[in-house]
């Protein structure tokens, strides 16, 4: 599997496009890539934000409604990868 990419658009701020490392994190991908196809991400919220750090999101809706998820998948940290601006 090549590195597949995702783009998010991000309504008042334009698109970030995610790179996802099959090699190294081919669970992680492979998860990731379910949800981006059943739409699971589409209308949600960034509902945590840390400026110059981090922003976390894709589990609520507005108004906080929790999505629901899959099963948990192997944890693949242990890879060697960072999270970096590339």
């Amino acid at each position: 599997m090549s590195n597949p990419q995702v783009e998010l658009h991000i309504t008042g701020y334009g698109v970030i496009t995610l790179e996802l490392d099959a090699e190294k994190a081919p669970k992680s991908t492979e998860n990731f890539l379910s949800y981006v196809n059943k739409g699971h991400y589409n209308n949600t919220i960034f509902h945590r934000v840390i400026p110059g750090f981090m922003v976390q999101g894709g589990g609520f809706e507005p108004g906080m409604n929790q999505k629901g998820t899959d099963a948990p998948i192997e944890n693949e940290a242990k890879n060697g990868l960072k999270n970096a601006n590339y």
